[in-house]
């Protein structure tokens, strides 16, 4: 049977999506999934525009200036929540209107931040251009939960996450377990989309053998000192009795030696943030790799929604992952999925010693570490996206 002459014009020409994140392209886990995902959409012409302190080198024409958030308390805590409680605001109005006056096909917007109250807005000022929302943290759960300024406007960011789940054509979220979240909380169903990662990314599986120095890596920020702490004296234990030294190297992490409890201070090391090309050799060097994710009761809804991205990176380096947080976290169904690593979910040490043993042990296959990338990282999720940006796509 023949395509529809529109169905194959669709094809033929890219189709104008603009993108909205209240980030900028360059910062952080959100923008690098981001990344991954538009360099490999050649069937879709993206104009990325975003709001932040200031414009960053590559994405100038896409800056739409300064955020709404952030900056003198009082004044952010009154604006704040009177976004989340969708009152006027003309920070609000004039950014639709910018993103309304430009050439496009369709939206894509980011949940982050501003980003909700721009999804609704967008959906419910105009139906001639869809709106798809991409969640990558859960507003209420995530950032309300971890901060001291926002903390009290769970509830009215609770609401607007509704509204927008609600309002929009489309819906991605970083999880399954976000996806359900959000199913019981809307009714509204999602789809799930991850990073990409090419098949070429990871690299030659290898068994570190170093007698006299164990090396264990880890990148980004932690979530609590005290957890970091614990997970560095169950190493210290764990390689007195076997008579050899470790060192934790930490890149990009928010802490500093000042920080370090001073028994512990000798074993870890600290290294400015580097490009993911660079850090991932270094990180393909290590015995294993650390991640943490929060055992914090309050963060209960982030740590089962949200995913680090850092696994991504640490699949990259293809060295085995030593998680630490909930058991029913997404990091830890990532790690019984895939058969990656171990997971410390409670404050046992035996336990704990019991994890570690097995992971010094744990060398596993190139075709398990390919496994992971397909399953999470893999082509899926170019697809997700294009049926979600090219509706028409999935019946052409």
């Amino acid at each position: 049977m023949h395509k529809p002459f529109h169905s194959i014009k669709l094809l033929m020409e890219k189709r104008k999506i603009c993108l909205f994140t209240a980030h900028t392209p360059t910062a952080g886990g959100g923008a690098a999934i981001l990344r991954s995902l538009i360099a490999n959409l050649p069937q879709l012409d993206i104009t990325w525009c975003y709001i932040g302190s200031k414009a960053v080198a590559g994405y100038e024409d896409g800056y739409l200036g300064q955020a709404l958030m952030g900056g003198q308390i009082v004044k952010d805590f009154v604006q704040t929540r009177k976004m989340l409680n969708t009152g006027n605001i003309p920070f609000i109005d004039s950014l639709i209107e910018k993103l309304l006056a430009i050439d496009c096909d369709g939206y894509w917007i980011v949940s982050h931040n501003e980003g909700l109250r721009v999804a609704t807005e967008l959906s419910l000022r105009q139906q001639a251009r869809p709106v798809h929302m991409t969640v990558h943290d859960d507003w209420a759960g995530a950032l309300c939960a971890r901060s001291v300024r926002y903390r009290l406007m769970a509830g009215a960011a609770q609401r607007l996450t509704v509204t927008a789940l609600k309002t929009v054509l489309s819906l991605d979220v970083i999880s399954a377990g976000m996806r359900c979240y959000y199913q019981e909380m809307s009714g509204r169903v999602a789809e799930v989309c991850h990073r990409y990662l090419p098949e070429e990314s990871i690299l030659p599986s290898n068994e570190i053998i170093n007698n006299t120095e164990a090396v264990v890596g880890h990148i980004g920020s932690i979530y609590d000192k005290k957890d970091l702490f614990a997970f560095m004296y169950l190493l210290k234990d764990f390689y007195q009795q076997q008579g050899r030294k470790f060192k934790l190297n930490m890149w990009g992490c928010h802490i500093n030696l000042s920080d370090v409890n001073p028994d512990l201070q000798e074993y870890i090391h600290f290294f400015n943030t580097l490009p993911e090309e660079r850090v991932i050799p270094e990180l393909a060097k290590c015995d294993f790799v650390y991640c943490m994710y929060p055992l914090n009761k309050a963060l209960h809804t982030f740590s089962k929604t949200s995913l680090p991205t850092k696994l991504s990176s640490y699949l990259q380096a293809a060295r085995p992952i030593f998680g630490h947080g909930p058991s029913d976290s997404t990091l830890a169904e990532f790690l019984t999925t895939t058969k990656l690593g171990g997971m410390w979910s409670i404050k046992d040490k035996k336990e704990g010693l019991k994890i570690l043993e097995q992971i010094t042990k744990l060398n596993p296959p190139a075709a398990e570490w390919q496994a992971a990338r397909k399953n999470y990282f893999g082509e899926n999720n170019l697809q997700v996206m294009l049926k979600a940006l090219i509706p028409q796509a999935g019946n052409a």
